[in-house]
């Protein structure tokens, strides 16, 4: 289950990984999630059920497969991109 468009209602979801991420020494989990066999895959904060970014298909060749790879890779670029204060106030928030 993850967190739909609006925040509030819960989406049946496809698990295909789990990870832990750490954003200035802190921990975050994180969850792998596919909504449908042909949807984009997405990398969802475990504890507030927002999605965090999208895996682009490319990013799943690059790691071979191996959605953990695929998901950290994601989440560095956005940190990259946005800022790691950023994402944690966002991810705390949820």
């Amino acid at each position: 289950m993850c967190a739909g468009p609006d925040g509030q209602k819960t989406l049946e979801a496809d698990q295909l990984a789990t990870f832990a991420f750490y954003v200035k020494n802190i921990q975050c989990r994180f969850v792998v999630t596919q909504l449908g066999k042909f949807a984009e895959v997405s990398v969802t904060h475990r504890d507030s059920g927002k999605r965090v970014c999208t895996i682009p298909y490319m990013s799943t060749i690059a790691a071979l497969g191996d959605y953990v790879v695929a998901g950290k890779g994601e989440i560095q670029r956005l940190i990259d991109r946005v800022g790691a204060e950023k994402v944690l106030a966002v991810l705390r928030a949820g």
